[in-house]
């Protein structure tokens, strides 16, 4: 009898458990659903019918920190601040991955510059820098920040997410090309022959320099930027006309002055070394020499000499 007693509790305490997993996954399944449902109307922009589920969805998965996020976020919508700032905060308490404590401390910072709170508006901002946070459109566009936009505290932050963002615009090696950005006329050094036009334009965070030549026989582009594998400044030439592929290498910006080197050859195929020069001659005036040998470097033959003017 005794063992007729044991089977049947053993079996009593299976079904209990099973019917206690299936519970489990039942809410489980029934929560994630709440969440989903939640997040639809968070998508579409419903922030009210957004809340409600959320918040009803929370009230047995309170660890989901996304979901506190998306529930602060629509309370920011409501503009319910205050509650929107205690989700917030719940969502970090919650250590969630890097990119959304990011967006939960830009989604703080916004309330607080709002709220007039600047000290602890640029504290936060400071805590998404730190994260890697670089939208920079977002600190010039948002009119959350409209009232600390001009403040100087505000303009550091910022220029301290737009240096993350484009690290080159610090990196004083990339800025030694800097003097023949810009609009330019251009002439045959020493006269007023008119050889052409030449839009110098920075890009890619000033990672990178483009040039846009027109002249009445010829027009083209070159690329300019360091060169990782040597990290000396390195120019990629290409021109309208036949062979107009050219690159000049091993760029070096002394005495006032950016110094390449590059390689061709003739019709005959002789090689021929050639020097490339842009001289800095003040804010309004560069000149572009280019001259090549086919002894070695024992003689040299001008290929040809501009003047850059800044165009007024």
């Amino acid at each position: 009898m005794a063992d007729i007693i044991k089977v049947k509790m053993m079996v009593w305490m299976f079904l209990m458990s099973s019917l206690i997993t299936a519970a489990q996954t039942s809410l489980k399944a029934n929560i994630n659903t709440d969440i989903k449902t939640a997040d639809s109307f968070f998508v579409v922009r419903n922030w009210a019918k957004a809340k409600q589920v959320y918040q009803t969805a929370l009230k047995d998965n309170a660890q989901n920190s996304l979901a506190w996020n998306r529930l602060g976020f629509s309370n920011y919508n409501l503009t319910f601040y205050d509650e929107a700032l205690q989700c917030f905060q719940k969502s970090l308490s919650l250590t969630p991955p890097t990119p959304l404590k990011i967006i939960v401390y830009t989604r703080m910072a916004r309330i607080y510059a709002l709220q007039k709170n600047k000290q602890t508006a640029y504290k936060t901002l400071d805590s998404a820098v730190n994260l890697g946070y670089t939208n920079v459109a977002e600190l010039d566009t948002l009119t959350d920040y409209s009232s600390i936009r001009n403040e100087s505290q505000f303009k550091l932050v910022r220029e301290r997410m737009y240096k993350n963002a484009n690290p080159c615009m610090s990196d004083a090696h990339a800025r030694e090309f800097d003097f023949w950005v810009g609009e330019w006329d251009v002439f045959i050094t020493g006269t007023t022959q008119y050889a052409g036009h030449s839009i110098i334009q920075m890009i890619s965070g000033g990672c990178a320099i483009l040039e846009n030549w027109e002249s009445p026989g010829s027009n083209g582009k070159s690329i300019n930027f360091i060169d990782p594998v040597t990290n000396q400044w390195k120019q990629s030439w290409a021109g309208n006309y036949a062979n107009g592929i050219q690159e000049f290498v091993h760029g070096e910006y002394k005495d006032s002055a950016m110094r390449f080197t590059f390689e061709t050859t003739d019709a005959k195929g002789n090689k021929i070394t050639g020097r490339f020069i842009f001289f800095n001659q003040g804010p309004n005036q560069v000149r572009q020499f280019n001259e090549t040998s086919v002894d070695g470097g024992k003689t040299w033959v001008t290929s040809y000499d501009f003047t850059y003017r800044r165009k007024k």
